[in-house]
C-alpha cells in the first residue's frame, strides 16, 4: 500500500496519502508486536527492523518533498537593454533567469536563431573573430525549461566607430566689437548617441563659469548626453575694446529659427526647448504655455531662462508654449507646438496564479500608448496561431476554459506600436492541491469608530477554497449589510461601531480546517478645535490651534504639522515653529513664504485625523519690473512695466515717478501720475531737451511698495521754446525810469541750449512805432530815460539757439510815477446825524497826478475808489473838529486842501466853525468810480474846551 502511493503523480497528494499508510503500518506492526493482555510477547528484533524501515521511507520521502517544490518555471531576473557599442568589447547582452530544472538559454536575432544554446547564463558577449558590424541588429532571449519558456523584450544593438572631429583646420582670427553677438559652432560628428559638449577659453576655463551670462547660446550644447570618446575643436575669438558707444539692438532669436517650430516627445522622456536670444541690452527670457498656466512644478527654467525643461512628461504637457525675448528695444517671440505621444506602457497585466483542472482562466492584458498600441499572445515563446476552441482572445485578455495540467506553461503578452514594444511573462500552473488556511487562529483586531477592517482568512489550495464567516452568537456575517466577503476570503467590515466588537469564525467548506478572531472597536480620536483660516500682516507672529481627543486606551497620541503638506519640525536652534502640547503651533515673525495650507495630524496606533486651515500673509506689494519705454518720440514715450507680487491684497493704484537729470531743481523723483490697476501701460509727455527716467510704486491696503528699478534713460531733442513767460508787467517806483519783469519759465521749458528772454518796449502813442528790444537771462530789465509815468507797450519773448518762441502779446505798462501837484477842493459837509457827517470835495485834475490815482486821503483814514464824498461816523458829542483831504499815488500824496471846521454839539444839531485847534485831519481816497459814502472814525487828541470836551 505505502509503494503504491509513493508512485503518485503530485506530492501534495503523496503526502496525504502517505501519512495515512504510516499510521495503518504502525497500527498493523503495534498489533502484530504487541501481545494480548495476559498472554502475548513480542521480538524486539522485529521491532527494531520495522523501526528501521520506517526511518527509510521517511528520509525517501523528505528528498520526493524537496526535489518537488524546487521545480520552477523560468523567471527573469536579468533582461538586456538596447544601446550602442563603439567596440567589441561593448557588447553584452545579459540574459539571467532562475528556475528548476536550470533554464536554458538561445537568442534570436532579427527573428533568426543566433549562436548556440546556452547553459548556467545567457549573457551574450562578442566573439573576437567577427567584425563589430556583424552583431548590429534586434535582439531576444528565450529562457526554458520542462515547466515553458520566458521571452525577454526585443533590445536593439547598434554598432559605430568611435566618433571623431575632422583635422583641426588652422582658424582664422574673427574680431568683435565689444557689445555684438556671435555663435560659434562645435559641429561634432553624426553619432546615435547625442554628444556632450563642453566650451572652453584658451586658459581651459569652462565658459558655464567665465562667461556663464555672455550668450546663452554658448550654454546651449553644455548639458546633453555624454559621448564615450572626447574629441577636441578650436576657434579663436577676439573682443576689440573701442571708444565707440555701444548701440542698442532689438532681441533676434539664434535659436530655433523662424517664428514657428514642432517637437515630438515621448511620455517620460525629458522635453527641453531652447530660446537663445541675442540683442543689447541683453534681453530677458520669459516663457509662457498658450492653453493653460504654465505650471512651475512641471516646468524648470534653466540657463538663465533659456532653457525650458519639462522632466517626466505626460500627455498634459501636450500644448503650445511661447518664448519672448525682450529688452528695452523691443521684443521677439516664438512658438513651440509640443505633441506628446507614447511607447507602450501597461495599465493591467496578469499576475502569476495556480489552478486547478477544469477551472477557467482569465488572463487580462492591457496596454496604453500613442498611437494605441497592438496586443498579441504567446505559449512559451509561440505566437498563438492555433484555433483551439478552449483557447479565446478579446482585446487584449486571453480566456482558457476547462484548463488541464498540459496547459501549465509560460503565457507571453506582447504590445508594440511605432515608438517600442513592451512584453509581460506569466506563468500558468495547473495542479490539485488540497486546501490549507494560512492565516493564524486567535488573531485579535482593534479599530476604531467608523473605520473600516479586514479580518484575514488567507487560504491555500487548487482549486480555490471557499470559505464562510459566522458571529458569535449572531449568525452568518453576511447578513449583516456593512459586511462583505471578498475574493481571496478576507471579510471586510465598514463603518464599524462598538456593536461590532465580537468573536468572528472562519471555516473552509467541505472541511473541518477553521480559525478564530476577535474584533475591538474603541472611540474615534477627534479634533475639537481645528485649525483656522487666519490673515495675517507681515512680521507679526501666528498661532494655529489643534485640540483634540483620544480613547483612554490608547497611549499618547502623535502630532504632525504640516505646510502644503510637507512636514514642519521644530528645533531648539529655531525659534521660528514652536509646538505646545494642546497640538497648538505658533509661527514667528511670519513671512510672504508663510503663506499656504496648515494641517495638523493626530495619529494614534489604530487612527488619525486631520484638520487644514490657512495662514494667508499680507504685505505692501511687490514691486513693478521689467519697465519697458516704446514708440519714442520728440515730446512723449509710452511706458509699460509688469506687475510685483500683489502679497495677497490687490493693488489698488500705480504710482508713476518721473526724474529729470537737466532740471536740477528737479533733479529728484517726483510723482507724475497715479493710474488704476488695470492699466499696464501709459504714454507720457515730456518737455524738449531733457533726459529722463522712470519708475513705479504699487500701492494696496497694506502700504506702498519699494520703487521699481528705474527705467532706461530717455532723451528728448532741443526744440524752440513752445511758451513765453506769464505775468509781464511794470514794477517801476522812480521818476524817469521803468522796472519790466515776468514770471520766470523753469528750466526743463527752455526746450535747448543758449536759452534767454527778450524785452521788447515802445511808448504807446505819439513817439514812434519802433521797437526797442534787449536779451538777459533772467527779470527784471530796466528801462532809463522814460520820463515820469509814460505808457509804454511791452512784451517778453523766450529764445534759444535754434530760435524763439511764440510770438508774445504786448501789455501795457508805466514808468516811474512822482507824487500829485493839486490838492483837492471845495471841501464841504453835511450833517447825517449827531454823529455822522458827510464830506464832500472837488476831484484834482489828472494831469497832476502824475501817477495812477489811488484816491484821496484825510488823516489816518483812507477812502479808496475815485470819490469826492464820504460819510464820517462816530463823532464825538459837543466837539470841535478840522477837516483837511489830499490826493495821493504810489509815489506819496500831493498838497492839502484848505481846512474845513466844524463842530459837533451835545444832543443838538451840528454847527460849523472855523476856529478850532490842535485837530488832526483825515485822509479821503478817490478813484474815478461812482460816489459811495464809507464810514469814517477820525483819531484825535482830547483836550478841554467851552461847554464840555473838545478833539
Amino acid at each position: 500500500m505505502f509503494i503504491g502511493v509513493l508512485g503518485g503523480k503530485h506530492y501534495e497528494k503523496v503526502q496525504e496519502h502517505v501519512v495515512l499508510s504510516c499510521f495503518f503500518f504502525i497500527k498493523d506492526v503495534t498489533t502484530v508486536l504487541t501481545p494480548n493482555r495476559c498472554e502475548s510477547s513480542f521480538d524486539p528484533l522485529i521491532l527494531a527492523l520495522s523501526i528501521l524501515f520506517l526511518f527509510l521511507l521517511l528520509v525517501f520521502f523528505k528528498k520526493e518533498r524537496a526535489s518537488d517544490t524546487l521545480k520552477q518555471a523560468p523567471k527573469i531576473t536579468a533582461q538586456p537593454g538596447s544601446h550602442t557599442a563603439y567596440s567589441l568589447d561593448d557588447i553584452s547582452l545579459a540574459c539571467e533567469a532562475s528556475g528548476d530544472p536550470t533554464p536554458s538559454f538561445r537568442w534570436v536575432k532579427d527573428g533568426k536563431q543566433f549562436g548556440e544554446v546556452l547553459f548556467e547564463s545567457g549573457t551574450l558577449t562578442a566573439d573576437d573573430t567577427e567584425e563589430l558590424r556583424f552583431y548590429q541588429g534586434s535582439y531576444r532571449c528565450y529562457m526554458a525549461n520542462e515547466l515553458g519558456t520566458a521571452v525577454s523584450g526585443l533590445v536593439h544593438l547598434i554598432t559605430e566607430s568611435i566618433p571623431t572631429l575632422a583635422k583641426e583646420k588652422r582658424q582664422k582670427r574673427r574680431s568683435f566689437e565689444e557689445g555684438e553677438s556671435t555663435v560659434l559652432y562645435c559641429n561634432p560628428p553624426k553619432s546615435s548617441v547625442t554628444p556632450k559638449i563642453h566650451w572652453m577659453d584658451m586658459r581651459k576655463y569652462s565658459i558655464e563659469s567665465t562667461f556663464a551670462k555672455l550668450n546663452c547660446s554658448m550654454l546651449t550644447t553644455k548639458l546633453k548626453e555624454q559621448l564615450l570618446r572626447p574629441s577636441i575643436a578650436m576657434a579663436k575669438l577676439w573682443i576689440l575694446n573701442t571708444n565707440s558707444v555701444v548701440k542698442n539692438r532689438r532681441p533676434q532669436l539664434q535659436k530655433p529659427a523662424g517664428s514657428h517650430s514642432s517637437y515630438l516627445v515621448l511620455r517620460g522622456q525629458t522635453l527641453t526647448l531652447e530660446c537663445i536670444p541675442e540683442g543689447l541690452p541683453t534681453p530677458e527670457v520669459h516663457w509662457e504655455r498658450m492653453d493653460s498656466p504654465l505650471s512651475p512644478a512641471r516646468a524648470k527654467k534653466l540657463n538663465y531662462n533659456c532653457w525650458l525643461q519639462i522632466e517626466n512628461v505626460s500627455e498634459v504637457d501636450d500644448g503650445e508654449y511661447t518664448c519672448i525675448a525682450r529688452n528695452s528695444q523691443g521684443s521677439v517671440k516664438h512658438h513651440y507646438a509640443v505633441t506628446v505621444e507614447a511607447a507602450p506602457y501597461w495599465n493591467k497585466w496578469p499576475e502569476d496564479h495556480l489552478y486547478a483542472p477544469g477551472e477557467t482562466v482569465r488572463l487580462d492584458c492591457q496596454a496604453e500608448g500613442i498611437p494605441t498600441p497592438n496586443v498579441t499572445w504567446s505559449i512559451n515563446g509561440v505566437p498563438i496561431t492555433d484555433s483551439d476552441a478552449r483557447r479565446h482572445l478579446s482585446s487584449g485578455t486571453l480566456i482558457l476554459t476547462n484548463v488541464q495540467y498540459s496547459d501549465t506553461a509560460v503565457y507571453q503578452c506582447e504590445a508594440t506600436n511605432k515608438h517600442g514594444n513592451i512584453l509581460v511573462n506569466t506563468h500558468v500552473h495547473v495542479v490539485e492541491l488540497p486546501p490549507q488556511i494560512l492565516t493564524a487562529d486567535g488573531l485579535v483586531y482593534k479599530a476604531t469608530e467608523g473605520q473600516r477592517v479586514l479580518l484575514q482568512c488567507r487560504t491555500f489550495g487548487s482549486p480555490q477554497p471557499k470559505v464562510d464567516w459566522v458571529i458569535f452568537d449572531s449568525g452568518p456575517a453576511l447578513a449583516n449589510a456593512k459586511m462583505s466577503q471578498r475574493s481571496d476570503g478576507n471579510l471586510q467590515i465598514s463603518d464599524v461601531s462598538e456593536d461590532d466588537s465580537n468573536i468572528y469564525t472562519c471555516s473552509v467548506r467541505h472541511s473541518n480546517r477553521s480559525i478564530s478572531a476577535e474584533l475591538e472597536v474603541l472611540n474615534r480620536t477627534k479634533i475639537v478645535d481645528p485649525p483656522q483660516d487666519l490673515r495675517v500682516l507681515c512680521g507679526n507672529d501666528a498661532v494655529l490651534h489643534c485640540k483634540y481627543t483620544v480613547d483612554h486606551k490608547l497611549k499618547q497620541p502623535t502630532i504632525q504639522w504640516k505646510k502644503d503638506k510637507h512636514k514642519i519640525t521644530s528645533s531648539a536652534n529655531d525659534d521660528k515653529y514652536t509646538e505646545y502640547a494642546d497640538g497648538s503651533l505658533k509661527i514667528t515673525d511670519v513671512q510672504m513664504e508663510d503663506t499656504g495650507s496648515y494641517s495638523c495630524e493626530i495619529s494614534t496606533k489604530l487612527d488619525s485625523v486631520s484638520a487644514t486651515g490657512s495662514i494667508t500673509v499680507l504685505d505692501k506689494p511687490g514691486s513693478p519690473h521689467s519697465l519697458e519705454l516704446s514708440e519714442k518720440m520728440d515730446h512723449s514715450v509710452t511706458l509699460s512695466w509688469t506687475p510685483g507680487a500683489e502679497n495677497n491684497s490687490p493693488v489698488s493704484e500705480y504710482v508713476i515717478e518721473m526724474k529729470e537729470e537737466q532740471n536740477p531743481e528737479k533733479g529728484q523723483w517726483e510723482e507724475y501720475r497715479r493710474v488704476p490697476p488695470d492699466i499696464r501701460h501709459l504714454e507720457i509727455h515730456l518737455q524738449s531737451y531733457s533726459t529722463y527716467h522712470f519708475r513705479l510704486r504699487a500701492v494696496n491696503g497694506i502700504g506702498t511698495s519699494e520703487p521699481s528699478p528705474p527705467s532706461e534713460s530717455y532723451n528728448t531733442p532741443a526744440a524752440i521754446p513752445d511758451m513765453n513767460p506769464e505775468n509781464v508787467t511794470t514794477v517801476s517806483t522812480d521818476p524817469n525810469s521803468m522796472v519790466i519783469t515776468w514770471k520766470e519759465l523753469e528750466r526743463r521749458q527752455f526746450n535747448g541750449p543758449g536759452f534767454e528772454y527778450k524785452i521788447y518796449w515802445r511808448q504807446a502813442s505819439g513817439r514812434g512805432p519802433h521797437w526797442k528790444e534787449s536779451s538777459v537771462s533772467h527779470p527784471p530789465f530796466i528801462v532809463n530815460g522814460t520820463g515820469t509815468f509814460i505808457p509804454f507797450e511791452i512784451k517778453v519773448q523766450a529764445v534759444n539757439d535754434l530760435g524763439a518762441g511764440p510770438e508774445p502779446v504786448a501789455k501795457i505798462g508805466y514808468s516811474g510815477e512822482d507824487v500829485p501837484l493839486e490838492a483837492p477842493s471845495e471841501v464841504a459837509v453835511t450833517e447825517l446825524n449827531k454823529t455822522s457827517v458827510l464830506v464832500r470835495w472837488s476831484p484834482v485834475s489828472m494831469e497832476s497826478v502824475r501817477g495812477h490815482l489811488l484816491g484821496y486821503k484825510y488823516r489816518e483814514i483812507e477812502v479808496y475808489g475815485n470819490k469826492v464824498e464820504t460819510v464820517v461816523s462816530n463823532l464825538q458829542f459837543y466837539s470841535d473838529y478840522t477837516l483837511t483831504v489830499a490826493a495821493f499815488n504810489s509815489r506819496g500824496e500831493g498838497p492839502l486842501s484848505i481846512e474845513y471846521h466844524f463842530t459837533t454839539p451835545e444832543g443838538g444839531k451840528v454847527t460849523f466853525n472855523s476856529a478850532c485847534e490842535n485837530l488832526y485831519g483825515y485822509r479821503i481816497i478817490s478813484s474815478a468810480s461812482h460816489p459811495t459814502p464809507l464810514l469814517l472814525v477820525p483819531k484825535c487828541h482830547f483836550k478841554a474846551g467851552n461847554g464840555g470836551l473838545s478833539r
